[in-house]
Order: structure tokens, then sequence, then C-alpha cells
């Protein structure tokens, strides 16, 4: 760790205040069994649920697979389930591909799917991918099967149990079980993961509850002195007002940032139930961004237009709802203990949407009783993960499907109707609302795919669309945040322009975005403009703060200025440290260690994220990156080749070898590499540019010309496209090109007489 210098120390003390409660011992975890005696209805709805069941130790009570000396095959490979008295078996294929017998630890979950943690040493648990379906068999279960069914899984894919990917005590550990804590020890790469309950008990929401409990026992329980720091219940009261079908919150105006990210409810569940990255003790109190970076709305985890494609959980979904937005939180829906809903089939949507209203042909235009009358299967439509596990859609939307034509995009309406194709169910849809004068309100609504799909999809006016979206404040942060994330493909001085003016958006996930963008800015000016968020409230935009200044030469810094920087690069080597037991985390470590002057350890960093994972890109490009900073091509080329081997169908491997080529000036090979990246991403318009390059180094201008008109379609703005386009047509004499390449040259940059003088230079058209 950098050493803090004692002036740093000094400062960070002389703002603390030195009273006894600086001094108070934190509140303890004390057990659910302290909880039962006051709040036994509770204790009874959580007893049975899905907290309770998250994580058990094996038993006869708990182990709900057959293990009655069974066997399962996956495309070759066998697994054998087996008991030896009160012990439950598992023999597999281990790590090295020979099979070896395991003995059952733990339980994971119980429905409808169970999984099985198998220690593997070193203070390892594994999750087998094997797993128990335990719906009912009437309904397909009471069957093992294997989590990636369509495909081989072999003892050295990253995705084989054995692998990082599934270790419990990295990946799943924290969200299944109570006040963990994971211990990894890095230099023995070994674990020695500890907990208060095995679950997810009562503590684990409502926080330690020693204090609670002494106040209780002495009789000082009051509304404002619980004993605990946070309050899981809904702000406000849902009330109808005359004339109106849908419930609203009379508060959700004046206390809108509390209903929204920083309310408790978003935080606390969020930290469990959604794709995210963890930068503190989840058990920590604060809102969400203080301890969680939310994954934003990105391919392959995001259909293009927010609804849900891989494992996403539940909060980045919710958080693009009208109903978050109006500060619905999660136990309006959900009773908290029992996790059930407050009401069965369409009661808990009429709690607030007016069944009169809402729950009638009229609206849903299907047969009472029938699964089109459900509000959920139409507002919520599910995506099944692992194989048998159903889970929906929490962005609550309403059904489009005339986007599903123009984009391709999911629709409820199809999903349930899939025999029939999304024109049909728009045609259905469009028909149901049009109104009085024929007009259909359906297809005439924008929203936010409208102009997030094309741009996502490449279209020619992408840069534009995305800015559009950055900048609006009427569509929810996440999507605000993403399209702000997405212009880092179109980086120019309008994006950079939007990236300045988001820094000082109300939103963490948008500021954050936004630092991320003027990254493309030389060091110096990028101090310049990041300099005022350094003691922003949110740890996320700091940590973004501190991976952006990493390379900030800290001489031109006042004293001052190098304090704050200081005390940036602590916090995030705090964070580092969190996850050194991943293969992303040692690389976020190789990149600090190499941006603060410690190459050989940024070595050892990717060198040990490759360990974890010899399929991890990241690792293979910086490594190789290493080797050519350190001037051995040689080494860079051994370690590109090695990835490719693993990954043979990434550009990213080919573009970085085809560099390398280039500079050994073996062009022929070059031409080989980088066609083949532009082959695999025709959509980046980098390597179609390198691509001609190359193609014109080798005295081949026709396909030059070709390639980078291609490439041009995906993103019309490109600078050095345009102005390789035009140094080539007007060599060649393709006069008509040159001007129309000129021409918007000229519109590009409105402020450069060049372009003036090229158009007035070119023979008049003919």
């Amino acid at each position: 760790m950098p050493s803090q210098p004692i002036a740093a120390f000094l400062w960070l003390l002389a703002g603390l205040c030195l009273s006894s409660q600086l001094f108070a011992a934190a509140p303890a975890f004390v057990g659910n069994s302290s909880c039962k005696g006051c709040h036994d209805s509770e204790y009874q709805l959580w007893k049975g649920s899905h907290h309770d069941w998250a994580m058990q130790p094996a038993s006869d009570n708990t182990v709900l697979g057959d293990f009655n000396d069974v066997s399962f095959e996956h495309y070759g490979e066998m697994t054998r389930l087996h008991r030896d008295g009160d012990r439950f078996l598992v023999t597999t294929n281990n790590a090295q591909g020979e099979p070896q017998t395991f003995e059952v630890a733990y339980t994971f979950g119980f429905y409808p799917l169970q999984q099985y943690l198998l220690p593997v040493g070193d203070g390892r648990l594994q999750a087998l991918s094997v797993s128990w379906d335990s719906r009912p068999k009437a309904e397909g279960g009471q069957r093992w099967f294997h989590l990636f069914p369509h495909e081989a899984i072999p003892f050295d894919d990253p995705l084989h149990w054995t692998g990082s990917y599934f270790t419990w005590n990295s990946r799943c550990a924290e969200c299944h079980s109570t006040n963990l804590e994971r211990n990894y020890n890095a230099a023995s790469n070994s674990y020695e993961t500890r907990w208060s309950e095995i679950n997810v008990s009562c503590e684990a929401c409502h926080g330690p509850a020693s204090e609670h409990l002494k106040l209780a026992q002495n009789g000082q329980l009051a509304e404002n002195s619980t004993g605990f720091s946070r309050t899981l219940e809904p702000v406000g009261n849902w009330l109808y007002q005359q004339g109106l079908t849908t419930a609203i919150n009379p508060q959700a105006t004046q206390l809108q940032q509390q209903l929204q990210q920083q309310h408790p409810q978003l935080s606390v569940c969020g930290s469990c139930h959604a794709r995210r990255s963890l930068m503190a003790d989840q058990d920590e109190d604060g809102e969400f961004h203080q301890k969680h970076n939310l994954q934003l709305l990105q391919a392959p985890l995001y259909h293009a237009d927010g609804q849900i494609l891989d494992e996403v959980y539940v909060l980045g979904s919710f958080l693009q709802s009208k109903m978050h937005q109006q500060g619905v939180v999660c136990s309006n829906c959900h009773e908290p203990h029992s996790l059930e809903l407050r009401a069965p089939g369409n009661g808990v949507c009429a709690q607030c949407h007016s069944p009169q209203r809402f729950d009638t042909p009229d609206h849903h235009h299907h047969p009472v009783g029938s699964d089109g009358a459900s509000c959920a299967n139409c507002h919520m439509p599910e995506t099944t993960y692992m194989v048998v596990d159903p889970r929906r859609d929490h962005s609550l939307r309403i059904p489009r499907p005339d986007l599903s034509v123009r984009y391709g995009t999911p629709n409820a309406c199809t999903q349930c109707h899939n025999d029939k194709p999304a024109e049909w169910a728009a045609d259905a849809v469009g028909h149901w609302l049009k109104d009085t004068k024929g007009s259909d309100k359906s297809t005439s609504a924008w929203h936010f795919s409208d102009d997030l799909v094309p741009a996502l999809s490449g279209s020619a006016d992408a840069q534009s669309r995305l800015m559009k979206l950055a900048m609006s404040n009427s569509i929810p942060a996440l999507v605000q945040a993403s399209a702000v994330d997405a212009l880092s493909g179109y980086l120019d001085q309008r994006s950079l322009l939007v990236a300045q003016t988001q820094l000082n958006h109300s939103d963490a996930m948008v500021r954050t975005a936004a630092i991320g963008l003027l990254a493309a800015l030389p060091p110096e000016q990028r101090w310049q403009e990041l300099k005022p968020l350094l003691s922003d409230s949110s740890k996320q935009v700091r940590l973004e703060l501190a991976r952006q200044l990493l390379d900030i030469d800290t001489a031109i810094l006042s004293e001052n200025d190098k304090r704050q920087h200081q005390l940036l690069l602590q916090e995030y080597w705090q964070v580092l440290q969190m996850h050194l037991d991943t293969p992303n985390g040692q690389m976020n470590l190789g990149l600090y260690q190499m941006a603060t002057g410690h190459p050989e350890k940024a070595r050892a960093a990717y060198e040990q994220a490759l360990a974890f994972n010899d399929s991890h890109l990241g690792a293979y490009l910086n490594l190789a990156d290493w080797y050519r900073q350190q001037k051995d091509e040689t080494a860079a080329e051994q370690t590109l080749v090695a990835g490719l081997k693993r990954l043979p169908e990434v550009a990213a491997l080919h573009h970085s070898l085809g560099l390398l080529q280039v500079r050994q000036q073996n062009y022929p090979a070059a031409r080989e590499s980088l066609g083949k990246a532009a082959q695999l991403e025709p959509e980046n318009a980098h390597y179609g540019y390198l691509y001609g390059l190359i193609l014109q180094r080798l005295q081949q201008p026709t396909e030059a010309l070709v390639q980078w008109q291609q490439a041009l379609k995906y993103q019309p703005n490109h600078r050095n496209l345009l102005l390789s386009l035009l140094n080539l047509t007007q060599t060649q004499g393709q006069w008509t090109l040159a001007r129309d390449y000129a021409q918007r040259l000229a519109e590009l940059e409105p402020d450069n007489p060049q372009w003036r003088q090229v158009l007035q230079r070119m023979p008049p058209s003919r």
C-alpha cells in the first residue's frame, strides 16, 4: 500500500470530533434467536423463506436432491451423487479433469433449484454446476440437470464448476449469509471465510441489533430511538384522489431523492438483488452508491431498450420504472419477511391501480382469469435463467410490440403468443388503443428506446441520439448514465461538452459516466475539470475519479491538492484490496500499480488474473502492452498468440497483434490480423480505419476505399475516416466523392477554415 504522509494523517485527524462517541463500541450482531422473542410473527414469516434457505448445512432436512447412488452425464463428463451414512457425496471431474469424490458441505437455495457447495481446499467452496430441479415432477422437476445444458464445459473451461466464477467465497457468499467476512489471504491464495449466521437472517437487512436489544431490555424503545441506524419502512402514504384511478404518494415530490436511490430499502435489497460491484462492506449504512457500482444498460446484460437479457437481477430494471420514479419501494409489493407478494395475483397491483379500471377486459383485452389477464404477464414478462428459474423484468413497462417491429426488441405479447409475429401484436394493440379520432396512441408515444436502440445499434446519427438522451432529465437516470457512457465511442468536442455539463448532475451514476468520458482529455486538463469533484458525496463518483486521475503528475499540484489526491488514491486502494481474489480485481490492481510506478507488481497482477481465469481478455491485452512498454515485443507477441488460442474469435486480440506486426514492419501479417479484427467487429470504425491504412500501405487503394466506406456507415462522423477518404479520393480524381467528404468535414468542424479552402480548390462538379 502506498505510504501516507504524516501531514495527511494529521490533516485527516484534525477533522474528527474527539468525543467519547469516537471510541464507542460498534453495534454487534446478536443472532435471530434474540429477535424471535419479541418478533415471533415476523420470524415465522421468515422461517422457510428463500432467505432462510439461502444456505444451510447439508443434512437429511436440507438436501432435496436424489443422492441414492445416481449418475448424471453431461457431454461425456460423469457425475455420481451418492451417500456414505449421513454424508452426501459427489464424484465428478476436478480442476485437473480427473474424477474425485467431494463431500457436500452446504445446500444453496431450494426452489426452483438447489445447488450444492463442495470444499476443494484452501478454504474454498465451489458451487457444483450439476443442480437439482426441485419443482414438482409434473412441472418437469425432481431431476438432476446441468446449468449449461447445451454446451460442454470441460475442466479447463473458465465456466467449469472448479473455476473462479463458481467460487462461493468471492461470487456468492456475501448475499447468502449474514455478517459475512470473506477473509481472503492473497499471499497464500486461501480463505478463512466466516459469518454470524449461515443464511440471510434478520440482521442482514436490519443491521446489527445489539443496541436495539439493549434499548428493548431497558424499556427505552421509541419511534425515534430504535437502536437501528436505518429504517426500512416505505415513505409516505398511497392515496386515491378524486377522479383518479391510480393512487399517488403526495410526498413523492418533496421526498424524491429519499424515495429513489437514497431510500434504505433500495440500498439494502439492491445490495444483493442487483448486478453490481461492491465498493464497501454491504452491512454498512448508506445509500446504494456509497457501497455499490451498478451495471449500466450494456450488452450482453440488457437488451438495447433496457429489458433484461442476462441475469441482472432486479434493481437495474426497477430503476427504469415509473413506479420507482413515483416512490414505490420493494416492500410496497413484497412482504419483506416471507418475501411473498402482498396479495395474490392481480391483487398486489390493485393496491394502487383501481381494479374497476384496470382488472377488466376493457383494459387487458383478455378473458378474465386467463394468463393474458395477469398484470405481471403483460407488464413484467419473465426470462428464465439457470435453466428453470423464471424471473420477471421489473421495469414495469407498457407492452410495445410496435417498438419490436421497428427495432427487434422483445415484447410481452409475442413472448406469450410465440407463434405470432410482432406485426400481429402491434396491429392488435394499435386497434385496442385507437381513440375516438382514430389515432393510435401506442405508436406515437416516444419511448427512450426510440433513440437508445438505434444508437446502440450503430445508426448513422448515433451520436446525436446519445447526446439527446444524455441531456434529457425526463428519462430514468440509469438510461441517462448509459447514454453518457456510450458516447465514449463518439469522442469529439460535442460529446466532451456533454460530459462536462453532466459532472454536476444530481445522480451519482450520471456523474460517474461523465467522469469516465473525460478520460480522453490530456491529464492536466482532466485534473482541472475533475478537481471540483474530489469531495463528492458519492463513493462511486470518488472511485471513478481515482481511476481517471491515476496518471496525474502530482508535481503540478499544490500541497493541498496533493493531500486530496493522496486521500483519493488511499480510498481507491482500500477498495482494490476487497477484490484481490477475482480476475477483474487483479486487473484493476495491475492498472493501479502501473500508473503509480510499480511495473513489476503490475505484471504480477495481470499474471494472477490469468491464473484465476486463463480466458480473461483484458489480462492478455494489458500483459502484452506491459511487455511492449518494456520493449519486449517477442514476449508481447507470445502473450497475444496465447490469448488467441483461448479466444480465437475476439477482435481486440487480432487488432493488438496487428499493431504489433505493424511495429515489426511485417505488413502482410498485419493485414491479416487487422482484417480479421475488422471482419469480427465491422461496427468498430477504428478497426476498419486501421485495416484500410494497412491496405493502402500495401498498395491496395481500391480495397482501402471500400473498407473505409464500409466503416463510415457505422460512424459517419469519424474524423480520421473522413480525412483518409478525402485524401484518397482526391488522389484518384474522384471529385464528387471528395467534395462530399470535404463538405462533411466542414460540417463537423465549422470553425476550421481548412475545409472551405479545400472545397474552393476542387474542380467544379460536372
